[in-house]
């Protein structure tokens, strides 16, 4: 007998069956742990949470019992889809990582904002983003291309030169419109989105207050008027100052979240391969 214990081969066989045993045992337990859901206190705290700012109320007990139940749903879905595979190879899962990713990574807290020196000498090598933008005011007669057909252009050109003569009864004249005969204090981005940017050009580029046109728009041809021109105005640091505080905060998020974001692709290597599967760009 002990000289059989002296065996390698013996050595051999027991060293497999005790590391069988131990694989076996292993198994079972990532076995029972795969098919155990365990619930914390914590998670159900942040379910409340969650619930709560939701709903704008705390749950009650029956809306404990709810969320408890949904996150057990949750969890036995999941796994059951990990265990067929069905993540693999799917677009919205591998958006849903990413952007989960990226809240991680991008910080939360915006930026401490700089001296105001500092913030001032932003201010002004961004001053158009708080410039405001010249507005104009002006009424429009409106012919329609479905009521007037190849008459439109022949009939605009009539109508201009008498309403030149005589407006008393302008709004009396052209054809209905779904929108309104007159606009206060428009930007040009206001005027486009209203009536496109041929018009928008021609309102911005009009002068005076006799009746002009006809001008052209996305829903015919218009006889207008400029009633006022309010033009750019540059605001004093100190007037905006709030509005600056915030904007500079989103910029140097901005760049600060892009940072981190290079960081975590910097840990990777890149390979691009062409259809044949060579390697284009390391």
């Amino acid at each position: 007998m002990t000289k059989l214990t002296r065996e390698p081969l013996v050595h051999f066989i027991i060293l497999g069956a005790l590391l069988f045993a131990g694989h076996m045992l292993w198994q079972k337990h990532v076995t029972k742990a795969d098919y155990t859901i365990t619930v914390t206190a914590d998670e159900m705290e942040r379910q409340a949470l969650i619930f709560a700012g939701e709903n704008r109320r705390q749950p009650t007990d029956d809306d404990l019992k709810a969320l408890l139940f949904s996150h057990v749903e949750e969890q036995a879905l999941m796994r059951e889809a990990q265990r067929l595979g069905l993540g693999e190879d799917d677009t919205i899962i591998r958006r849903r990582l990413a952007q989960k990713m990226r809240f991680i990574i991008e910080d939360v807290a915006p930026p401490p904002v700089p001296e105001t020196a500092r913030l001032e000498a932003w201010f002004e090598s961004n001053i158009e983003l708080f410039k405001s933008p010249e507005t104009r005011s002006f009424s429009h007669i409106y012919l329609s291309p479905e009521t007037r057909g190849n008459d439109l252009t022949a009939n605009a050109q009539i109508l201009l030169a008498q309403v030149n003569q005589s407006d008393s009864n302008w709004k009396a004249l052209g054809d209905p419109f779904m929108l309104k005969r007159d606009f206060k204090n428009l930007s040009a981005l206001d005027v486009t989105r209203l009536f496109g940017k041929t018009f928008s050009t021609a309102i911005f580029s009009a002068s005076g207050e006799k009746w002009q046109g006809p001008i052209e728009s996305a829903f015919g041809l218009h006889l207008i008027r400029i009633n006022q021109i309010t033009p750019q105005e540059t605001p004093d640091f100190n007037a905006v100052r709030s509005e600056v505080e915030a904007s500079w905060q989103a910029q140097a998020q901005r760049a600060a979240n892009q940072d981190a974001l290079k960081e975590v692709i910097r840990k990777y290597k890149i390979d691009v391969l062409d259809e044949n599967e060579n390697l284009i760009a390391p």
